[in-house]
C-alpha cells in the first residue's frame, strides 16, 4: 500500500481532525514525507472533480465533502449535532452570553445533557458566575461554522441601533 492511500484512509475514517504528527505516528512514517504527500492530496482534490476535499482546522486535517455535494449527501449523513444543541448554540450566539437558567427555561430537564454535549464537542464554554454559570461560544464554534466574531458583533450592534430608533 502506498503512503497516499494510507493517509486518505485515515482521513476518511477519522471523525476528529488529525495532525501530521499523529498521521506520521500511526503510519510509522517520516513527518516530512507525510506532510509532502498530504499537500499533494490537497492539491489533487482541489483541481479535480472529486467530491471530497481535505478540510484544515488549525494544524489538523480531515476529509469532507465539497460544497455542492454536501446537500446531496445530507439525507443519508449522520448528524453530528442535534437540533436541540443547534438551538442552544443559536440562543447563546444571539445573546452573546447566556446564564444557565435561561437555557434551562427553554430546554427543561434536557438542558444539562445539551450543555454537556456542547462542552464535550468544544463549542461552548462555561464561566462561573455567583451560584450559576454563564455560557459562551468558543473559537472552535466560530471556526467550525465559518462565522466571524466581528460580523456577529456588527450585526448585534446594528440590531440594537435599529431597536433604539424604533422606540
Amino acid at each position: 500500500m502506498e503512503l497516499r492511500s494510507k493517509i486518505e484512509a485515515i482521513l476518511f475514517a477519522t471523525e476528529e481532525p488529525i495532525s501530521i504528527i499523529e498521521l506520521a505516528s500511526i503510519l510509522m512514517s517520516d513527518q516530512g514525507e507525510v506532510k509532502k504527500e498530504l499537500n499533494h492530496i490537497i492539491r489533487d482534490y482541489k483541481k479535480s472533480e472529486h467530491p471530497m476535499e481535505i478540510l484544515i482546522t488549525g494544524k489538523k486535517y480531515r476529509m469532507g465533502l465539497k460544497e455542492p455535494y454536501r446537500e446531496i449527501a445530507m439525507p443519508v449523513a449522520k448528524k453530528e449535532i442535534g437540533n436541540e444543541e443547534m438551538e442552544a448554540m443559536t440562543l447563546i450566539l444571539n445573546s452573546n452570553r447566556v446564564m444557565r437558567g435561561k437555557i434551562r427555561e427553554k430546554f427543561g430537564d434536557k438542558s444539562t445533557e445539551i450543555l454537556r454535549n456542547l462542552k464535550r464537542m468544544g463549542f461552548v464554554k462555561a464561566d462561573k458566575y455567583r451560584n450559576t454559570e454563564i455560557y459562551s461560544l468558543t473559537n472552535k464554534f466560530y471556526k467550525y461554522f465559518g462565522v466571524k466574531k466581528r460580523e456577529i458583533a456588527n450585526r448585534t450592534n446594528l440590531e440594537e441601533e435599529i431597536e433604539g430608533e424604533d422606540q
